[in-house]
């Protein structure tokens, strides 16, 4: 459990982290961001998370309110009084007083505990939010950089294609020009090679949409650009089984509301009960006319008070009733929490293995039409076996085959993450450990 005696000085902590962290990103000649780096970057300068940790501060402070009427209430105040007949030796119909008064509960029937258990599942609850908006800006960064990762890898695939198109076309020109070949042939050549740029096109611009989301996640200037490989702990993020993952950020949250809702009617049971307390207060006239020849003029009361509400309209009952529906839509709400989690853990780690299966037989086949490919060429120049539609259709396959590889290889990142976000271990994985320490109230 998240302690909370210590976080608002964790919570400074965590924002001057914040401001430093924000400069950095604001640099204008930064260099390229690798995944651990931007992802960190984010996670401590993302607006979302900033505001998380307002509203953890906010709630932290609502336990020390709650906690308040276990303690002596004190008030004091004047008064002045106005009645039909004399109040002062003087004839005066007017007097002040000053008062002082001291309330302290002695039993109460858990109204204030209550009070203390639902600020307390509140502030668990603000913690697991702020814990959640980390994760859900990690793995948003996360991703953003595999995206960019890709589109870049893909690009790469597709300028390979357009050179090879692009050599064939230049072939196919010469030969047009010594008479051996048709104007068709010519027509055919174009037409890929055109196909080729756009999609070499097409990944250029996914690469500079997605460097722009992830310019906009680390709180850039600039486009971000990225180095390096995706982080080893992705290789094996998806073989943890179900049962053994954390509980997600979102499962925590709904436990938290379930057991504020469930101190919430513990509440309302008890407003039904007596209140049993102890007052004391003292009386004094301001003016000297208030007070009798020879007596000092303070009047002093000591009561002890035992206080149970008869009839308030049914408000009491309905309230209690209220909080009972509660209790239950927040069981209901903890359910699906959990089985979201787990059928979206489920499902990555089904798309995962599916993936990660498909590699070594798609790695074969970007052999296997890589040589295909080298054979058709050789046929076309030296035996005229094969036509220029087979050499364009073999060079479309072995890039297609090789844009299937790296499509695969992304995805399976890309699943890994999903996979550690819903398993509760992003944080983990990136190192951010500390820093979610140091926002529940640890030491970095």
């Amino acid at each position: 459990m998240l302690s909370s005696r210590h976080l608002p000085l964790a919570a400074a902590g965590l924002l001057i982290l914040l401001a430093s962290t924000a400069a950095l990103a604001q640099s204008s000649a930064a260099p390229p961001l690798g995944m651990a780096e931007a992802v960190r970057l984010a996670a401590t300068s993302h607006p979302t998370v900033r505001n998380a940790v307002g509203q953890a501060l906010q709630a932290g402070e609502g336990i020390a309110a709650a906690r308040s009427g276990y303690y002596p209430q004190v008030s004091a105040g004047l008064s002045a009084r106005t009645g039909n007949r004399q109040l002062q030796t003087d004839g005066r119909r007017q007097a002040h007083e000053a008062s002082l008064s001291v309330t302290q509960l002695l039993y109460d029937f858990g109204k204030v505990s209550s009070a203390v258990n639902e600020a307390e599942a509140s502030a668990t609850a603000a913690r697991a939010k702020l814990l959640m908006a980390v994760d859900d800006v990690v793995r948003d960064t996360a991703q953003a950089w595999i995206e960019v990762h890709r589109q870049q890898a893909l690009g790469e695939i597709a300028q390979a294609q357009v050179k090879g198109v692009q050599s064939l076309a230049g072939l196919v020109g010469e030969r047009q020009a010594k008479g051996a070949t048709s104007q068709s042939d010519v027509a055919q050549a174009q037409s890929r090679l055109e196909a080729a740029r756009a999609q070499q096109l097409n990944t250029a611009s996914q690469a500079e949409r997605w460097r722009l989301n992830l310019m906009h996640l680390t709180q850039g200037r600039m486009p971000a650009d990225i180095a390096g490989e995706a982080s080893p702990p992705l290789a094996s993020a998806c073989a943890v089984q179900p049962q053994a993952a954390l509980p997600a950020p979102a499962v925590q949250v709904a436990q938290a509301e379930r057991d504020m809702a469930q101190a919430a009617l513990r509440g309302a049971d008890a407003q039904l009960l007596p209140t049993l307390s102890l007052n004391a207060g003292v009386n004094r006239g301001l003016e000297s006319g208030a007070r009798l020849a020879g007596q000092s003029g303070t009047e002093s009361t000591l009561t002890v008070s035992f206080t149970a509400p008869l009839y308030e309209g049914g408000r009491s009952q309905a309230r209690q009733r209220a909080a009972a529906h509660a209790v239950e839509a927040a069981e209901a709400a903890l359910g699906y929490a959990q089985l979201s989690v787990r059928q979206r853990l489920e499902d990555a780690r089904v798309q995962s293995q599916g993936h990660a299966q498909r590699l070594p037989v798609l790695a074969a086949r970007v052999h296997s039409t890589q040589r295909t490919r080298d054979l058709y060429r050789e046929q076309y120049l030296q035996l005229g076996t094969r036509s220029l539609l087979d050499l364009l259709n073999a060079e479309q396959e072995f890039h297609g085959a090789r844009f299937e590889q790296a499509e695969s290889a992304h995805e399976v990142q890309r699943l890994a993450v999903e996979c550690l976000y819903q398993s509760g271990r992003l944080r983990e994985a990136f190192g951010l450990v500390d820093a979610g320490e140091l926002v529940a109230g640890g030491q970095p």
